[in-house]
Order: C-alpha cells, then sequence, then structure tokens
C-alpha cells in the first residue's frame, strides 16, 4: 500500500523535515562536542521530528543515544524503569530490556548473552523489584555517566515534554536531574518543551535548578523559498503538475506552518484524487484549504472555549485577528498585557518585537476572522 503523500501526525521522515538542514547540522555539532540545548515552542512546528533526525546522526557518529517523553509517565517508577531501558537499548539492542529481564523464560534462553552485556551495570533477573522507586530513580540517573564511561562512548539525551517532569513526579525532580547531569563528562542533553514560558523559566531562572545548564536555541521558522520545491516535488512524485504560484498560494495561506502546511497539502491532494484532475490550480488549493480549516474547527474551538472564563484574553485575540490595536479605552493597560501574557503562556500568539504580536498558526487568525463576520 502506497503511504500518504504528505505525513501527518507523530515525528516525519528525514526527508519531509523541510528546511531545517542548517539548524540540524549546528545541532548535532554542539550536542557532538558535549553542549546541551534547549528547545521550546508549541506543539505541532515539527520539535520531535527534529530532534529523532538528530539523534540518528549522532547515533551514525558512534554516539549513545536516548529518547524519553516525560509527557507520557505516570510517575517515578514508571519514568525510570523506561529511561533505564532507552539507555540500555544502546548495549542489548532490545526496546525493554528490563522486560525481558523479569521475564524468567526468556532470561533462561537469553540468560548468559544478558550477563556478559549487564554484568558490570549492577543488573540482575528482578532488578527494579529490588529496590525502591527513589533508589531505581537515582540509579537511571547516574546510567548515562555510567554507560559513557565503562563503554569509552559520549552519549546524547532527548527529553521531550521536559517540563512536565515535575507533574510526573515533583518539584524537587529538577534538582536531582541537575546534580546528577552535572557530573557527566561525555554525556549532551537536548531538552524539549511544548510550554515556552516555563521552559525559559527553568533555563533561566536564577533560583531555578537548570539556571544556565543548557543553551536556549530559537527554532527558526521555515522559509517559502524552502517549501516550494518541496511541496512541488511531492506533487510531481504523484504525476500531479503544480504551479509555482498555486504552491506559493498554499504557503501563504498556511503561514509556513509546519504541521499546518502538510495538512493543506493533504487535503489538497485528496481533493485532487477524487475529482481525478492532475493540475494543482488555485481553485483546487482553495478547496484543500477550506477542508483543512473545518478539519481544524474543533481544535480551534477547544483553545476558544479555554478563554471562556478570560473574556479580556478573547477580546485581544480578536482585535488581533482583525489586525487592530489590542490597547482599548476605558481598559487598564495591565489588564490587556496580563491578557498578552496568558496568549503567549498558551502558545497562542508570539511576540515578534515591541508591541508586535503574531498568531502561531495563522489558519487560526482566519478562524476567527470567519467567526467575526
Amino acid at each position: 500500500m502506497v503511504g500518504g503523500l504528505f505525513p501527518l501526525g507523530g515525528p516525519v521522515e528525514a526527508e519531509d523535515l523541510v528546511g531545517r538542514e542548517a539548524f540540524i547540522t549546528s545541532l548535532v555539532s554542539r550536542l557532538s562536542e558535549g553542549q546541551s540545548v534547549m528547545l521550546a515552542g508549541p506543539r505541532r512546528i515539527g520539535k520531535t521530528s527534529l530532534a529523532h533526525e538528530v539523534l540518528r546522526r549522532t547515533k551514525e557518529r558512534g554516539a549513545y543515544t536516548a529518547a524519553v517523553d516525560l509527557f507520557r509517565f505516570s510517575g517515578k517508577r514508571d519514568f525510570a524503569t523506561n529511561f533505564i531501558d532507552a539507555c540500555l537499548e544502546n548495549r542489548t539492542g532490545i526496546r525493554k530490556t528490563l522486560s525481558v529481564l523479569g521475564d524468567r523464560t526468556k532470561a533462561l534462553t537469553g540468560g548468559v548473552q544478558f550477563a556478559i552485556k549487564l554484568h558490570d551495570l549492577e543488573i540482575s533477573l528482578g532488578f527494579p523489584e529490588r529496590k525502591s522507586d527513589d533508589e531505581l530513580l537515582d540509579y537511571a540517573l547516574r546510567l548515562p555517566g555510567i554507560l559513557t564511561e565503562r563503554d569509552d562512548k559520549s552519549m546524547v539525551i532527548m527529553f521531550d515534554e521536559f517540563q512536565d517532569a515535575s507533574r510526573v513526579m515533583d518539584r524537587e525532580i529538577f534538582k536531582r536531574m541537575r546534580a546528577h547531569f552535572q557530573t557527566q563528562k561525555r554525556v549532551a542533553y537536548l531538552f524539549l518543551g511544548s510550554k515556552e514560558g516555563m521552559m525559559r523559566v527553568l533555563f533561566s531562572g536564577k533560583e531555578e535548578a537548570f539556571y544556565r545548564f543548557a543553551i536556549m536555541l530559537p527554532i527558526p521558522r521555515i522559509d517559502e523559498e524552502e517549501w516550494v520545491p518541496y511541496i512541488a516535488k511531492k506533487f510531481a512524485s504523484r504525476g500531479v503538475a503544480a504551479s509555482d504560484s498555486a504552491v506559493r498560494e498554499i504557503v501563504r495561506l498556511s503561514g509556513g506552518h509546519p504541521q499546518d502546511t502538510m495538512f493543506i497539502c493533504s487535503e489538497v491532494y485528496y481533493t485532487l484524487l477524487e475529482t481525478g484532475a492532475a493540475a494543482l490550480t488555485h481553485d483546487y488549493v482553495l478547496l484543500g484549504y477550506q477542508r483543512a480549516l473545518l478539519a481544524l474547527a474543533p481544535v480551534f474551538d477547544e483553545i476558544l472555549d479555554d478563554l471562556s472564563n478570560r473574556p479580556q484574553a478573547r477580546i485581544v485575540l480578536d482585535h488581533l485577528a482583525a489586525g487592530e490595536n489590542v490597547y482599548e479605552e476605558g481598559v487598564h493597560p495591565n489588564k490587556i498585557k496580563r491578557a498578552i501574557d496568558y496568549l503567549i503562556t498558551k502558545a497562542v500568539i508570539e511576540r515578534t518585537a515591541r508591541g508586535s504580536y503574531v498568531f502561531v498558526e495563522p489558519m487560526f487568525q482566519q478562524y476567527i476572522l470567519k467567526e467575526l463576520q
């Protein structure tokens, strides 16, 4: 079965990472040299896809790698066992090493092999069950340093949704992590987070455990000139002739937002399939855009519902969508500033300059404008 022409949902393959090559190269170089990096930005802009490609390339260079998504875990033990598994996979080649060790039947058939690979890491049958949650967590946080020292390797570890560590465990987890991480000489960390405000506080607040532990890098926007050849090539691979102006119209409508651009392209493509057309015209672009906007309506409605108890934030959002001044006569400027800060914290808008803001998703702006008509 032929896969979807444009990737939607989940990490994408390297060939679909549009306009990221220079940034990926820079990240690989920094992490390979031992510099830890923090990337923050709203969901659906491609952070995870970018990070997985960085890990793939550092692994090609001979480094150990591990990826852990903190959004998925329910507590210390869950996080610790998954972190240990991610680290041990570099030695065993098995994703769930601890589960195999705990399975007596599997352990009997592969016990010798595991004993050889894990004998120096204090791991044996029933290892997790013999330790308390705190002991297991401390072992997990020490393990990268143990592996790099004993195997004479460097290692790059990616934490996705890092700000959720305190939700999964407790606020003290950041101090605990820092205490272990700062002693590891050959381990670099790539921290990702979708709550930009929280991430910036974690890495720039002087009272925070991770203060200046990692360099904070902005994720560059994807230029239109990067999108155009990619989109045209994808359509051409399925026999669809796409004019330059029609492709640029897609990028204009999506604002270059990574997932929304892919979404519009996908809806345009399925519209072409359904009609049997083999040429991309402006009419088909508009149809695909309208279908994509309709499909995104529940997502946008949920954001607006969250603003129902913050009427000033909704008013500010409506003014921004319409290109109007957000500061109203009779409303205290501090009240409006708090509303703006809230919208930034929720990754609905972002500041481009002093007093200047744009929507993170331009399609959301268009959705609001339709509501205001």
